[in-house]
Formats: structure tokens, sequence, C-alpha cells
């Protein structure tokens, strides 16, 4: 599954503040936020839907982050 959010990251210190967050509470995810983008997509990559968790783990901290799209497909 692969679920795709807009968030408000735009700088390298919150994005060093969310992905120690991220990389212990979803061992398992693969994820990547591109600040590049207007709408800071993040990506995540699970087996499984963690689209709540990680919408309050970004609202715990400040920041704001809306699910947009899901794709279910296959794992590579």
């Amino acid at each position: 599954m692969i679920a795709v959010f807009k968030t408000n990251v735009s700088t390298d210190s919150e994005l060093n503040e969310i992905s120690p967050l991220l990389n212990s509470r979803f061992k398992e995810i693969k994820w990547n936020i591109d600040l590049w983008d207007s709408d800071k997509i993040l990506r995540v990559d699970s087996p499984r839907d963690w689209t709540k968790e990680i919408t309050e783990l970004f609202n715990s901290i400040g920041l704001r982050c809306v699910n947009l799209e899901i794709f279910h497909s296959e794992p590579f």
C-alpha cells in the first residue's frame, strides 16, 4: 500500500524533527517527504494502512498532514 499525504513540512529542521519519530514508531514503512513539491508530499510504502497514526503523529508535534490518496498494490 502506498499512501500520499500533503504536509506543511517545509524546513530541514522540521524534517529532522519528524524523521526519528516516523522511523522509530513505524519500523516497517518506507517513506519520503518531497520538500521541493509545493504540497510537501509525504509518500509512505507499507504493508498496512497507518493513515490515522501518521496523521496523529504529525498533529502531536504541531505539523499538518492530510491524506490525499491510498494505492493498494503488491509489494515490490
